[in-house]
């Protein structure tokens, strides 16, 4: 049976409060993936990252679900097809999911920040590895022969 529109917009609104929780763990496992990569412990990085892949899969198929639900209430599959559809809601409703959204982003921007940061620890890392045990470490930007 197909979701009515209240429950498509209960849905939406749900998986906002829920992805807060999820960026928050996220956000966590990052900070400690940064600690991690500055003391040079590659098993426990391993872990790190292996605890990062359900949230990451979560957060996924939340955002799948979300655009999926925007489609369904035939808005764009977007921002502002989001923040459309927060509008939308009563006045009181909408402030709160409004705020939500915000910190959402927030924590998708911070997130993203660690991320790139972690990238660059990482390929860090790796090229001194190869130094240090004298295998050459191939860089994204190398051609490899």
């Amino acid at each position: 049976m197909a979701a009515t529109r209240t429950e498509l917009v209960q849905q939406f609104v749900l998986s906002i409060s829920e992805d807060i929780k999820l960026y928050r763990k996220l956000l966590a496992l990052l900070q400690h993936q940064k600690a991690l990569y500055l003391k040079f412990d590659g098993e426990a990085l391993s872990n790190n990252i292996h605890n990062q892949l359900p949230v990451l899969k979560q957060l996924g198929s939340n955002a799948s679900k979300r655009s999926y639900t925007l489609q369904q209430l035939q808005l764009p599959c977007s921002e502002n097809g989001a923040k459309k559809l927060i509008r939308a809601l009563p006045t009181k409703l909408s402030d709160t999911i409004a705020k939500q959204w915000q910190i959402l982003e927030a924590l998708i921007k911070e997130c993203q920040k660690y991320n790139h940061d972690n990238g660059q620890s990482s390929a860090a890392f790796h090229e001194l590895l190869g130094e240090l045990t004298g295998q050459e470490q191939h860089c994204y930007g190398e051609h490899v022969r």
